[in-house]
């Protein structure tokens, strides 16, 4: 414990129970306000070697960066930063951590309350900054030694960490802590603000929980539904054979994937897998190429929709939902996830138990004969047409594609290697073209949909792993967050950064206000022209401009097999990318309309 003044004694307090609570990497962004806490890091770090410090300028690339380390390490990790407008700049990663349920600390430092709204420099109301989108938020108050104070202190830190990572009334997601510290900043002595005899009248305060630790826990169990909600749950599966499983954007829990498909096999149920849900070797991955086909929506009309995760990226699957807006929707983990507004059942239960808990009831008191073995026979049809036709439409296009460079992915990356993919069009192409053998892990910004803070989030992924990572994004993806790219070298973090630059919003040009001429370059295709080559360079990373398909599998062979990060760039022409994709779904469509219709 540092105890030359009340503010290192009271950041010193902070830091041990952060670490006693389980969390082992911070971000911090430089500034005077937060010295207290930056110090008392620093000499954690010194005792406890697996205690990470991460310093990052740009905080809004610091919170993403952390972001990406939670994501990717399912586990807490804090952020600092100084007072004024510092605090806002975490706001959009924040966000995101809400709504996809990652755990981060926020820790914020500020003046104190009689230096606010008086014009003191670089000061903001901080008080419930991030609103409804933090799990909790406290104002910590000045520091005050005492015991009972410090016992306050910990047991705050320590029920902090616990709500931040889902043990509490809420999932997990990000918490706000606001630090007030009034001068001095440094560790400069003050021998009057620490009494001398604290620890032997109050060890509980100076040394915590005698055990190690933390000082205040919340335990939490798996929710599982009571036997009869399981039963009435399976009495409408057999009675509505004609059901499907889904798997929608989804970070999901270790051993999710075989209690899915155990249960698809027990409902008779095609189990439908988004790139970012799970490994989908086996199962329904092409389901949004298919799904454009009038003739097989209108024949496959749902009865029941079990759903794990969020809302599917897939347009065409919302449409299908939609048209049979009279179907049963279960959504299982989550209370509010269902932007059709369907007829919803929505379970709050762990998702794996849930998966074992009815198809052991289904094994076990349902008879067989009740699936209708026809209806799974046609989405796998349907998707063996799929398959096949993307696949040879792909092998025919020799052009550098958008949509080929997921396929080739797909025959390229190792076994158990990561994807983060770019929300816009990245994420709803990989949906389409990426199809591996191989399990690889899909890692996405899908909580709140945005494009900032890509680049930041896949290199705190990447530095928070040991396994090869490839960033896939588009231009503006990877314009809006190049503040990132100096955490790669800085930390020699190993990152493949394919980077699609069509110049401009290419999401666009496959909306239909694409047909809008008059305005449409100017305010949503927004041509930069920008050469990206030097800036890269700037920031010591390597830039590898593909030239064709061979180029590219050369670049990437050795981009997986070398140290730092590499950033291969992949140019194309917006409207040739949007007549190719319409191509290939074109044909799709063609081929699946041919095999259902009304009297098949």
């Amino acid at each position: 414990m540092n105890t030359a003044n009340r503010n290192t004694l009271w950041a010193s307090i902070v830091a041990e129970e952060l670490y006693r609570s389980g969390v082992r990497t911070v971000c911090i962004s430089p500034g005077s306000r937060s010295t207290p806490l930056v110090i008392a890091f620093a000499e954690l770090r010194d005792l406890y070697p697996d205690f990470q410090l991460l310093v990052h300028i740009d905080e809004r690339s610091s919170s993403f960066f952390a972001l990406g380390v939670a994501k990717i390490q399912m586990a807490p990790v804090a952020l600092l930063c100084t007072s004024g407008t510092a605090a806002a700049n975490y706001y959009p990663a924040i966000i995101e951590a809400y709504y996809s349920r990652i755990p981060l600390i926020v820790l914020t430092a500020d003046r104190p309350p009689e230096m606010r709204d008086c014009g003191s420099g670089q000061t903001i109301d901080q008080i419930n900054i991030y609103g409804k989108h933090v799990r909790y938020f406290f104002e910590v108050g000045t520091p005050e030694i005492t015991g009972f104070r410090l016992r306050y202190l910990r047991s705050l830190i320590s029920r902090t960490v616990s709500i931040a990572v889902g043990k509490g009334d809420t999932p997990a997601g990000a918490v706000h802590l606001n630090f007030p510290f009034a001068d001095p900043m440094p560790p400069i002595s003050v021998p009057t603000d620490v009494p001398e005899h604290l620890a032997l009248s109050s060890p509980e305060a100076m040394f915590g929980n005698p055990s190690g630790g933390a000082y205040s826990q919340i335990l939490a169990g798996m929710r599982s539904l009571d036997t009869n909600v399981i039963a009435a749950i399976a009495n409408q599966i057999i009675s509505h054979p004609r059901g499907v499983i889904v798997v929608g954007v989804y970070d999901a829990p270790t051993g999710f994937l075989t209690s899915a498909q155990r249960l698809a096999r027990a409902t008779g149920y095609p189990l439908l897998i988004e790139a970012t849900g799970a490994h989908r070797r086996g199962e329904i991955g092409h389901y949004d190429s298919f799904l454009r086909s009038p003739n097989f929506c209108t024949t496959h009309a749902p009865e029941i929709v079990i759903r794990f995760g969020a809302m599917p990226t897939s347009k065409s699957y919302m449409l299908w939902l939609e048209r049979h807006i009279g179907c049963q929707q279960i959504v299982v983990g989550s209370t509010n996830s269902d932007p059709t507004h369907g007829i919803t059942q929505s379970l709050n239960v762990f998702p794996t138990s849930f998966c074992d808990q009815l198809a052991n009831y289904l094994e076990n008191y349902a008879q067989p004969a009740w699936q209708d073995k026809q209806w799974r026979l046609d989405f796998e049809l349907a998707e063996s047409i799929a398959e096949h036709t993307i696949t040879e439409a792909i092998t025919n296009i020799e052009e550098l594609f958008d949509g080929k460079v997921y396929a080739k992915l797909a025959q390229m990356l190792p076994a158990d290697s990561y994807i983060y993919v770019a929300s816009s069009t990245p994420i709803r192409d990989l949906d389409t073209f990426f199809h591996s053998d191989h399990p690889i892990t899909v890692l996405a910004n899908r909580g709140a949909n945005g494009i900032d803070g890509t680049i930041s989030s896949a290199l705190g992924a990447a530095w928070g792993c040991d396994r090869p990572m490839v960033l896939i994004c588009g231009d503006l993806a990877f314009y809006h967050d190049l503040n990132g790219l100096l955490a790669a070298q800085k930390y020699q973090i190993s990152l493949t950064i394919i980077l699609l630059n069509n110049d401009g919003g290419g999401i666009f040009n496959l909306l239909p206000i694409s047909k809008f001429e008059n305005t449409f370059e100017e305010f949503f295709g927004t041509s930069h022209n920008l050469d990206f080559a030097p800036i890269i360079q700037a920031y010591n990373c390597e830039h590898v401009l593909i030239r064709d398909w061979q180029h590219f599998h050369t670049a990437l062979t050795s981009s997986l097999e070398t140290k730092g990060t590499q950033v291969l760039e992949i140019q194309s022409d917006r409207q040739r990318n949007k007549d190719l994709h319409f191509s290939i779904w074109n044909q799709v469509i063609a081929n699946c309309d041919r095999h259902f219709h009304e009297n098949s």
